[in-house]
């Protein structure tokens, strides 16, 4: 096996495996995921089995982390026959805590006599290596069994070799273990490994992947070849996260059934002998596809990096991981304890049958000495059971098996929570029903937990409600919040249903304290976004955002860049609005907020759609799509539409823009549990009016009518929706009103829409000279806030009028060489694809890149980039 760069290693590796004099005859390998630990632990084991060692140990697996002695198993189980050659006492040890014979729990230290004095006789016939993989997902008592065995080896010929992930900054080293970090490449080792594995990287890009990979290997394998949902990702994204969504980007493209199959593989433990219900064509597409990989294992194939087994658990719904685990507890009804786990994740209502099996394996875990590992189980079981009091309860047993392991701060909590079931139980399951719906989206689940008791959490309903968008849902939540007395959940419910106004929202906000919770302060937010009363608070937002971002609410902080960024937004501050909605991104991929993620992603994509970046706001919709749609989210779908209908619009596809625009509210029907719907009604009607769809449009204006009230902007929608309507000369006077609003120049890019809407109908009536003011104004406006594909129709329709519109100033100042490279190459001719295939970019990220040279290049089109170059020559060269 060639492998570069890693000759040190290497060779501690042969010393610890040769027994080589002075040497400990123990090695763990650590460092972070991709550096290569894996392949230089069967690089150990290779060496190992040419010097005629046996090798036993296996891999440590998440989802057996919680079975008790599951890695003592997996080390045994090829010699169990040398059972019969130790002590009785020591047999009958192992026996009872292998679960192969019943009786009370052997003592930690009496199982690790027991399983040493085995090894012994085992290294009895020849030596002997243990080698684990990820042992850091190896269960708690065996990795304790395991350091006492690390320990000890010197008078047996026995050796270990493990790999792990790196150590945390809590753990302790315990001496007479030989830690070995296993670092990134150097520069010189990293740039020979790119330049074999990708050959013939363009010079800029080969640098681009040597610096975002940082040495590691994986990176280096993986980068040049990942996924376009990579580039989605913000620029402070872990390189475990970057990695993690190249894999779940190719994921993506099998079909559903393979999918789900290597679910179920990833949640048992990367057992591939769930291949069988795949075709050969079926596993060959994922073995193409760079998820798994041929080997020695018993069903000759295994999943390539751990990474790939994550990314298979994160891209999967939570409805679809549920059924995984189902799967996977009705196949290993005969292991109880296996099960257990499975049934438990599989479950979410209240079900005192399951937490009743949970109870009984966690209880037989305990016995055979797993106290801490039972905590957790009986943890599930408490959330599962229906009954406060048998909550309680079982929270107490866990608190009492929590402190037993040494646990204490566990313990004091578990009893708190016991306490707290039996005071406020409707409390304990509306914190669990948030959990559920800001890490994982799981908008079902977090729903039928809390309709189990109606009481609980009408703030949380109230706002799953706004995601799901569903009639029946809201008219369920609508009881729930008018028999509560949870002042924030019935404003919200108000606001999201269009009944509230902008003065009780506003009152309330003018009202909250200094110190009120940053979770009522963001919840209130929220609905002011609905108002339009952002800007009055921008200070407020900003103290939201920078007071939890470091060790506080950060949920919270979160929101608070979301708010930030659809703030920005309307105000035309688009570079700012990018800016917010990266870094709140940052913060949700770091942290597990996968709803708010999202949102942010539909506000990326609402940003490049009004920049004309149609290629960027498909991807991020693809994105959004495909996570929203299984969980049920309507509000994302709906951005996502929004989105998609911007962007066609900006090009002057009214077609598919009406068709994006329909999927939010059909024509003439503005419905009141759909949020955003009040929101696209000029961009309907437009599109409607553009496709000769004359009475849908008529019909929608005239639906939208009573929502002129509801906000200012809202407003300005509505009359401009009027005006597109109306016979001609009534269409002036109702434009210029909309225009004559108060403050309507808050929101440049809407402003500039409805002047571009004017400026146009007055050119067609053969006005020039009124039409040329409007449209002037209009070009200005999208210029300033970088709405290049806009601009450019402005400037179009006053060509048009007879204008002959002056070229802003040229330049390169201020592109990047990445940039200036890209406009060259689409200044020869190359489509976007195709500049992408060269640069090894995303279609999307070039794209980007285009809609941002064009303001300050000063052109509006793709086909003025060879003379702004040409012009620019002495700055180029």
């Amino acid at each position: 096996m060639d492998i570069i760069g890693r000759a040190a290693e290497l060779d501690a590796l042969r010393q610890t495996i040769d027994r080589a004099p002075g040497v400990l005859p123990n090695l763990v390998l650590h460092g972070d995921p991709g550096v290569g630990k894996s392949v230089l632990l069967r690089a150990g084991i290779a060496h190992a089995r040419q010097q005629g060692i046996r090798v036993l140990g296996g891999s440590g697996f998440e989802s057996e982390a919680q079975l008790a002695y599951a890695g003592l198993y997996q080390l045994f189980s090829p010699v169990m026959a040398y059972l019969d050659r130790v002590e009785p006492f020591h047999r009958d040890i192992l026996r009872r805590v292998l679960g192969m014979q019943e009786g009370p729990a052997p003592d930690r230290l009496a199982i690790s006599v027991a399983s040493l004095a085995l090894l012994a006789v085992v290294a009895e016939d020849g030596p002997v290596l243990i080698a684990v993989e990820d042992a850091h997902w190896v269960d708690h008592p065996t990795r304790e069994v395991m350091m006492f065995i690390l320990l000890r080896l010197e008078p047996y010929d026995l050796r270990a070799v493990f790999a792990r992930r790196p150590l945390t900054a809590t753990e302790r080293v315990t001496p007479g273990v030989h830690m070995l970090d296993v670092g990134p490449l150097d520069d010189q080792a990293a740039g020979l490994l790119l330049d074999r594995l990708h050959p013939d990287l363009p010079p800029s890009v080969r640098e681009r992947v040597l610096a975002e990979a940082a040495g590691n290997p994986l990176a280096i394998t993986e980068l040049p070849q990942t996924s376009v949902g990579v580039e989605l990702l913000p620029g402070g994204a872990p390189l475990r996260t970057r990695l993690e969504t190249g894999f779940a980007g190719r994921l993506l493209e099998l079909e559903p059934r393979i999918r789900t199959t290597l679910l179920v593989a990833a949640l048992d433990g990367d057992r591939l002998e769930h291949r069988a219900e795949l075709s050969p064509y079926e596993l060959l597409e994922a073995e193409r596809a760079g998820l798994v990989t041929r080997d020695s294992t018993p069903s000759g194939l295994r999943f390539r990096h751990p990474l790939v087994r994550s990314a298979i658990i994160r891209t999967a719904s939570p409805e679809e991981t549920r059924g995984a685990h189902a799967v996977l507890a009705d196949h290993h009804q005969a292991d109880p304890e296996l099960r257990m786990w499975h049934l438990a994740a599989a479950t979410v209502e209240p079900d005192e049958q399951v937490a009743a099996e949970i109870e009984k394996a966690a209880r037989a875990v305990s016995m055979r000495g797993g106290s801490g590992l039972a905590v957790k189980a009986l943890q599930r079981a408490a959330d599962l059971t229906p009954d406060p009091s048998a909550r309680a309860v079982r929270l107490e047993h866990a608190a009492e098996l929590a402190g037993e392991s040494g646990q204490l701060a566990l313990a004091q909590t578990l009893l708190d929570q016991a306490r707290q079931h039996l005071d406020d139980p409707a409390r304990a399951l509306a914190t669990r029903a948030q959990i559920l719906m800001l890490r994982h989206g799981d908008l079902d689940a977090a729903r039928r937990l809390l309709r189990s008791t109606p009481s609980a959490g009408p703030l949380v309903r109230v706002m799953a409600a706004s995601y799901v968008q569903d009639a029946r849902e809201w008219a369920e939540v609508s009881d729930v919040v008018a028999g509560c007395d949870d002042d924030l959940a019935r404003l919200l419910h108000d606001v999201f249903l269009g009944s509230s106004s902008s003065d009780v929202v506003r009152t309330a906000l003018d009202t909250l304290p200094a110190d009120a919770p940053p979770g009522r302060v963001a919840a209130l937010f929220r609905a002011a976004t609905w108002m339009d009363l952002l800007p009055e608070y921008r200070d407020r937002i900003r103290a939201l955002t920078e007071g939890e971002t470091g060790q506080g609410a950060v949920t919270h902080a979160a929101s608070g860049y979301w708010l930030a960024a659809h703030d920005h937004f309307l105000a035309g501050r688009w570079e700012e609005a990018e800016g917010a909605a990266n870094a709140g991104l940052d913060l949700c991929v770091r942290h597990d907020l996968e709803l708010l993620a999202h949102d942010l992603r539909c506000s990326l994509g609402w940003l490049a759609a009004a920049r004309g970046d149609a290629d960027s706001a498909r991807e991020y919709s693809r994105t959004v799509e495909e996570w929203a749609a299984p969980r049920g989210s309507g509000l994302h779908l709906s951005l996502s539409a929004r989105n998609l209908g911007l962007a066609a619009m900006a090009h002057g596809d009214y077609e598919t823009a009406y068709t994006h625009w329909t999927r939010i509210s059909p024509a003439g029907d503005i419905p009141s549990h759909v949020a955003f719907a009040p929101w696209a009604v000029f961009e309907l009607v437009e599109s409607a009016v553009r496709t000769g769809r004359a009475d849908e449009a008529k019909a929608h204006a005239a639906a939208a009518l009573p929502l002129a009230a509801r906000a200012p902007r809202l407003r300005l929608h509505v009359m401009a929706a009027q005006a597109l309507v109306a016979p001609d000369e009534e269409a002036v006077a109702l434009f210029k009103a909309a225009l004559a609003l108060p403050r309507t120049e808050r929101w440049p890019f809407d402003h500039a829409r409805v002047r571009l809407a004017l400026g146009e109908l007055q050119r067609r009536r053969l006005r020039p000279g009124e039409a040329r003011p409007e449209l002037r104004r209009a070009a200005d406006l999208f210029a300033s806030v970088g709405a290049t594909a806009w601009q450019q129709r402005a400037e179009q329709e006053l060509r048009a009028t007879g204008v002959a519109v002056a070229q802003r100033s040229r330049g390169v100042h201020g592109l990047t060489a990445q940039q200036l490279e890209v406009a060259r190459l689409a200044a020869s001719g190359l489509s976007n694809k195709e500049i992408g295939e060269r640069l090894f970019l995303s279609a999307r990220t070039v794209s980007a890149h285009l809609y941002r040279i064009f303001p300050r290049l000063g052109i509006t089109s793709r086909a003025a980039l060879r003379d702004a170059l040409d012009g620019a020559g002495d700055a180029v060269n």
